[in-house]
């Protein structure tokens, strides 16, 4: 294998996200390790996973362990739950929280125990992109409390209660950046991009809920960016797992999921082997 270095941006796209796994992977059975990594929202869990020295393999075996339990799933969700009226109607910031979850309580809630809780403890440069709810612009998290950062780029509005960081208000990096290739270009000679964000799937019923139109109009936005910032900043290598039939909150089928884009895995390993003898 060639000395070329690799970087890769991990995108947004709720449980198809898990796909993510494979791409970790595909690169440790070619022994290559990546020099950055960036993410938004679930893309953000993944490369603070890799980041923290977890291989692909003990992602997995996490993932299946926790989202095979569905009681267990269901217990730390309820723990989660507003407590009282006070506080399900309190408001400690300028957007109010209603029954919202709290992203970061939900992030150390369901997180494996060996993310660092630190950037500067990542053992490559890991960046995570969020936004500026009163800006719409990006905030690029490279160093402070990893929880804080997976929190605000995962904060999905109407699902979690947006972060206060240093006086801003932060919501889901994929309203800006849902595939931050441009955090790790200066990093590597070759760019992996992977693209779990899909498109809204017409229910067999053809009914669809406000909540579920939400979510997939935050999909119709996030295509939208990354078709047009992937027009001036091409990657190397695109990843699209075959995740489409998949909800973004479908996180209990997560064998189902990792059934299904398995072989994207060889796909990036026949596809990353040319390009490093290129």
């Amino acid at each position: 294998m060639s000395e070329k270095t690799v970087a890769i941006a991990f995108g947004g796209g709720g449980a198809r996200g898990l796909a993510h796994i494979w791409i970790m992977e595909a690169l440790d059975e070619l022994g290559i390790t990546p020099v950055a990594l960036s993410g938004c929202s679930i893309g953000a869990l993944a490369a603070a996973s890799y980041g923290s020295g977890m291989t692909g393999a003990d992602l997995r075996r996490y993932v299946l362990d926790l989202f095979g339990n569905r009681g267990e799933v269901l217990s730390r969700l309820w723990q989660n739950r507003p407590k009282s009226f006070s506080e399900l109607f309190a408001s400690p910031n300028p957007v109010g929280n209603w029954v919202q979850f709290d992203p970061e309580w939900l992030a150390e809630a369901f997180l494996p125990p060996d993310i660092k809780s630190d950037f500067s403890e990542f053992l490559m440069p890991v960046s995570m992109s969020a936004s500026n709810y009163f800006t719409g612009e990006e905030v690029v998290f490279r160093s402070g409390k990893v929880m804080t950062a997976m929190a605000a780029s995962m904060a999905i509005p109407a699902l979690f209660r947006p972060v206060l960081f240093e006086g801003e208000v932060l919501i889901d990096g994929g309203c800006v950046n849902p595939m931050p290739i441009d955090h790790v270009r200066p990093h590597a000679d070759i760019i992996i991009a992977v693209d779990v964000v899909g498109v809204p799937q017409k229910p067999a019923d053809g009914k669809v809920g406000s909540f579920e139109m939400g979510f997939g109009a935050t999909q119709i936005l996030m295509q939208t960016i990354q078709r047009e910032k992937m027009r001036h900043d091409k990657v190397d290598l695109l990843v699209q797992p075959l995740i489409s039939s998949f909800r973004p909150l479908d996180f209990l089928k997560a064998n189902d999921i990792l059934a299904v884009s398995e072989p994207c895995k060889d796909e990036v390993k026949r596809s990353l082997s040319i390009l490093m003898e290129a």
